[in-house]
């Protein structure tokens, strides 16, 4: 459990996210068969919409999420956060007895979500084909690597390859590798909204459809920009305005040595930023990537350097100037708590504990009261109500 005092005071986002509308998917029943975040970040935003979510898991090892640290007790902070309202089922598809169960829980099913390697359900004779003539209606979901199809459906991957091989790790521009779970965390909203234009389309047509995320496509909304800039042979000059080239786009250290991020890209903003720094010298050179623009960048970094970090935020609150500080993963959450933020708010604990996590991601969501469950927790109770025991 997390100490009261590392967490400090909570918002209201919580309490205003439970509204008396009904969440969209209330009502309806997803089958999860997928592990690790991309599956784990696609069931938070369909628990969230208000379905009901059964994770099948492997009996005696779970999703080897579970396993990642830090941890509460025997689970992972991040699987207690990801599923948090979520039900555990138990089973070896493997085998008999649980693929026989799977199959009729998904006769009941809405929706199907699956991460598995292609081909391995229908080796089990639980792929799409097989379980769709019990279930016309079905929507099933296959979060691939680089897709079903040809060579590609023999590749594997994780989140870092995925970033690479779509040019996104070298349009952030950073040295090394970044934290960031990019495909993962992409491809499962790009999923969770295939999903639920499938599921519209099922309401006009009364019939489900295979929807397929591969996780390669997760950076390409991001890189989308770059890649129409580079068939037509370059030269747009947005690489360089938003990769930190410019002065009036890029972060600079303070006199307490916290770094401010600046987004003046409008004329107006970065002439009154220069004007309040007391260099209004610098004021033709923001848009400027030459020598020119690295002279006035230095002339500016020179004035940031002069005062702390609260100095500069404040004097841009009071002129409405795009200001704000660049955190680290710690002190945005405690300043996000401390401020009483919106999009902050508690996430049950296994312990009976909370931890302030961001709230529901998506418009309409709602946070289940219950946390994560423990792997099988529901095994006995499900199988009993879809009249498998």
């Amino acid at each position: 459990m997390v100490p009261e005092q590392a967490v400090g005071k909570i918002g209201t986002r919580g309490s205003r996210m439970k509204t008396a509308t009904t969440p969209p998917l209330e009502g309806m029943l997803v089958l999860d068969l997928s592990r690790m975040i991309p599956g784990a970040m696609l069931a938070r935003q369909l628990i969230d919409l208000g379905a009901r979510l059964i994770r099948v898991e492997e009996p005696g090892a779970g999703d080897p999420m579970r396993l990642v640290p830090p941890q509460v007790g025997d689970m992972s902070l991040g699987y207690a956060v990801m599923m948090r309202g979520a039900e555990s089922v138990a089973l070896d598809l493997r085998q008999p007895e649980g693929a026989a169960a799977m199959r009729a829980i998904a006769r009941r099913a809405d929706v199907v979500v699956e991460n598995f390697r292609p081909g391995t359900l229908e080796r089990w004779e639980l792929g799409w084909e097989e379980l769709r003539r019990d279930n016309p209606k079905l929507v099933w979901c296959s979060v691939t690597s680089f897709g079903s199809e040809g060579e590609e459906a023999r590749r594997v991957g994780h989140d870092l390859n995925f970033v690479a091989e779509t040019g996104a790790l070298r349009a952030m521009r950073r040295d090394g590798i970044s934290t960031i779970q990019l495909a993962d965390v992409g491809a499962a909203l790009l999923a969770t909204a295939s999903i639920l234009g499938a599921l519209l389309a099922r309401e006009r047509t009364g019939h489900g459809r295979r929807v397929e995320q591969p996780l390669t496509t997760g950076p390409l909304p991001f890189v989308t920009w770059s890649w129409a800039d580079a068939a037509a042979g370059g030269g747009s000059g947005m690489e360089a305005l938003l990769g930190g080239l410019c002065p009036c786009y890029r972060t600079y250290l303070c006199a307490d040595a916290r770094e401010i991020s600046v987004g003046a890209l409008e004329p107006k903003f970065w002439i009154t930023l220069t004007d309040l720094l007391g260099v209004p010298e610098a004021a033709a050179a923001g848009l400027d990537v030459g020598e020119e623009g690295e002279r006035a960048a230095d002339t500016v970094a020179s004035a940031f350097a002069s005062r702390p970090l609260e100095h500069w935020l404040e004097l841009g609150l009071e002129h409405d100037l795009p200001l704000a500080p660049v955190n680290d993963a710690a002190t945005a959450v405690s300043s996000a708590v401390d401020r009483g933020a919106d999009w902050i708010e508690r996430t049950p604990l296994p312990d009976g504990g909370t931890l302030p996590t961001p709230a529901p991601f998506v418009a309409g969501g709602r946070t289940p009261d219950r946390p994560a469950p423990a792997l099988g927790e529901h095994t006995e109770a499900v199988l009993r109500e879809f009249g498998i025991v």
